[in-house]
């Protein structure tokens, strides 16, 4: 009887210790899965704000570029003021540019000349995505490029830069239409740029 019941004893001591040491490591395993999960996390949030600041970049950086081909085609025009009304000419000039169009703007807002004819007459009033020029005819040192956009022709996916010539007379607008793999990066708000100051 008293072996008996030094058996029932160790069964239930071994049985309270197996519950006891299964409780221990559940808990222990659940704090290390979530002190991983919480690793993770982090690393998964810091990939994320690089990547973002990765795109920041790049986008702020590429349309830098675009000004830089409209402020190039307004010189090349400037230089060669027989070719602000040849076509044929302006998209040769286009092509060389890596742009797919060429507009020149009057001081009302109007598109004059350029590398598509179909788009003559349309102008700042036309449309929302043109109205967010019309800030450039009130400060001739004003630069601008807008974020991938409907165009107000055609609703069709494009990205624009903007300056005005050297002499003030005219504006120079450049069409890009968005490549892979900025195509499918999510449009922030429209971008800004002072002549001779850094972009914003």
């Amino acid at each position: 009887m008293r072996k008996r019941k030094i058996l029932i004893l160790s069964i239930t001591i071994v049985a309270v210790a197996l519950i006891l040491e299964t409780c221990i490591l559940k808990y222990v395993n659940d704090k290390n899965a979530q002190t991983t999960s919480n690793v993770l996390l982090d690393r998964v949030i810091a990939v994320i704000d690089k990547n973002e600041s990765s795109e920041s970049e790049f986008v702020k950086s590429l349309k830098d570029d675009y000004i830089v081909r409209a402020k190039a085609i307004s010189y090349i025009v400037d230089a060669k003021p027989e070719v602000e009304y040849d076509v044929d000419e302006l998209q040769k000039i286009a092509g060389l540019m890596s742009v797919d169009e060429i507009h020149f703007i009057d001081d009302t807002g109007t598109i004059y000349s350029g590398s598509l004819p179909k788009y003559f007459g349309y102008s700042f009033d036309s449309g929302e995505q043109m109205a967010f020029f019309k800030q450039m005819l009130n400060n001739y040192d004003l630069t601008l490029c807008q974020d991938v956009t409907p165009n107000t022709a055609e609703a069709k996916e494009m990205m624009y830069a903007i300056t005005w010539n050297e002499s003030k007379t005219h504006m120079v607008q450049v069409g890009i239409t968005p490549k892979p793999p900025f195509k499918g990066i999510e449009a922030k708000p429209n971008f800004k740029c002072h002549s001779r100051h850094a972009c914003v």
